[in-house]
């Protein structure tokens, strides 16, 4: 199953979102209410997302100023990754998605889809908040 989130705009340049957000001692800024127990470390962030499962995230690959690509971990053995895309629509405008892959059981994706699609919105709009205060 694939989700994206809705396109979000950011006014900043896709170097520094880029920079910011392939920092992962940054991310836990990112995460939603429904993320608890955040533990960052120089090559992963570790989390447990409510009544859904605890992830490890790694960075997987970067291409610079365009992708950052994460293979999550998890303590039920399902495949996830997360990508951050970034489009630069200018020189300090931005346009931000997230998109998880995730293999769910189809009897499990009932419970799961609309949480995990709360996570990627709440994700890039959060990023565009916190990046967004690197202005100020």
């Amino acid at each position: 199953m694939k989700i994206t989130s809705p396109i979000t705009r950011i006014n900043l340049s896709a170097p520094k979102i880029f920079e910011l957000a392939g920092n992962l001692q940054n991310f836990p800024q990112y995460m939603s209410d429904q993320v608890k127990d955040i533990t960052v470390t120089a090559d992963s962030c570790s989390f447990t997302v409510e009544n859904i499962a605890a992830i490890t995230l790694k960075i997987l690959e970067k291409t610079p100023f365009f992708q950052i690509r994460f293979a999550a971990e998890n303590d039920k053995n399902i495949p996830l990754f997360l990508t951050l895309n970034m489009n630069a629509v200018s020189e300090n405008v931005t346009d931000v998605t997230a998109d998880m892959d995730i293999e769910i059981p189809v009897f499990l994706k009932p419970l799961v889809q609309k949480p995990l699609e709360r996570f990627v919105e709440t994700l890039s709009q959060k990023i565009k908040t916190e990046v967004e205060k690197t202005l100020l």
